[in-house]
């Protein structure tokens, strides 16, 4: 049940604020974020069961971010592709998003149900595979959990009405953000999302941050974008028993080679 809020020409300082929840399997190995070795422009975590990753930008200034899509209740495959290439393929490769699109929907089928963003901090678009909708956003406030762009699961219309009071203040306080994606409280149980989950599961993944027996939120990772293409990019990783660990980077964007 990841949670991603983007805000775009929201803000006076930010052209764009990215804010994610990665939400996985606690005994799944992966690395926080950090530059590539073999991708040296690529800042990303790594996930090392499929060598992908969940979210990243490159020093040119590419961004791409996924979550899983359960608008469908046909039971996961481990056979399909891992969604987490989406997001490295995109970053690693030169295809603008509509190109790169139009070939992820030749192979739509090959994965389990997703969300992709994939863009700058001009624009994104958005697809989802399930439902086979490419959606382009330019200036706005939206957020995306597990079904699609802004499906207003209690977590979706939350977040986008606390990063809008956020956006009206001259200066963004990084804290309050962090603040909102650790929010354990569920929605009541009239608001729960229909899915098919035992009801104590369902009301803990439809928080904002996850903490259960075997899954919750490993990490949640924030990119601000200024109107100078300055980078800043926060990540902190959480353990089972509360303790955690950041990451901090900041660089100035860099044309991409044509």
């Amino acid at each position: 049940m990841c949670l991603i809020s983007i805000q775009l020409r929201q803000h006076a300082v930010y052209k764009l604020v990215l804010v994610a929840n990665r939400d996985e399997q606690y005994d799944r190995p992966a690395l926080p974020a950090h530059f590539w070795s073999d991708h040296p422009d690529l800042l990303a975590g790594k996930d090392l069961s499929a060598r992908g990753t969940w979210l990243g930008i490159t020093k040119q200034g590419r961004i791409a971010a996924v979550t899983n899509s359960y608008l469908i209740t046909t039971q996961e495959s481990d056979q399909k592709l891992s969604r987490g290439n989406l997001v490295m393929d995109y970053l690693t490769g030169n295809i603008g998003p509509e190109g790169y699109l139009e070939q992820i929907r030749q192979q739509r089928t090959d994965y389990n149900g997703f969300n992709l963003l994939i863009g700058s901090s001009d624009s994104f678009h958005h697809y989802n595979n399930i439902l086979d909708e490419i959606s382009i956003i330019r200036t706005g406030n939206y957020a995306v959990s597990n079904a699609t762009l802004d499906t207003p699961w209690p977590k979706v219309t939350l977040t986008k009405a606390a990063m809008a009071e956020l956006a009206s203040s001259s200066e963004l306080d990084e804290e309050a953000i962090f603040r909102i994606m650790a929010d354990r409280t569920p929605p009541s149980d009239d608001q729960l999302p229909d899915l098919p989950l035992p009801l104590p599961i369902l009301r803990a993944v439809s928080a904002n941050f996850i903490q259960t027996e075997r899954y919750g939120t490993r990490s949640t990772t924030l990119i601000l974008i200024d109107h100078c293409d300055q980078v800043t990019f926060v990540e902190r990783s959480y353990l089972p028993d509360g303790t955690s660990s950041e990451v901090r980077f900041n660089f100035q964007l860099m044309a991409e080679e044509k």
